[in-house]
C-alpha cells in the first residue's frame, strides 16, 4: 500500500473520531471517541513526517507532491 494511501486512510479514520465526538450521546461516549481522535492525529502527523524525510514526495518550495 502506498503512503499516500496510508495517510488518507488515517485521516479519514480520525475524521469519523472526530464526528463521534461531536455526535455523542453521553461525555463518556464524548471522552473515548476524543481520545480515538488524538491517537489517528498522532498516527497522520508520524506517516507526514515519514514522508516528509524522503524528498522524493516534496518539491523545492517544500510542497507534497502527489
Amino acid at each position: 500500500m502506498n503512503s499516500i494511501f496510508k495517510v488518507s486512510y488515517a485521516l479519514q479514520r480520525q475524521q469519523r473520531a472526530v464526528e463521534r465526538t461531536l455526535y455523542a450521546r453521553s461525555a463518556e461516549e464524548s471522552m473515548l471517541a476524543s481520545k480515538w481522535v488524538d491517537a489517528w492525529h498522532r498516527l497522520v502527523q508520524a506517516r507526514l513526517d515519514k514522508m516528509a524525510e524522503s524528498s522524493r514526495y516534496i518539491d523545492s518550495r517544500g510542497r507534497f507532491l502527489h
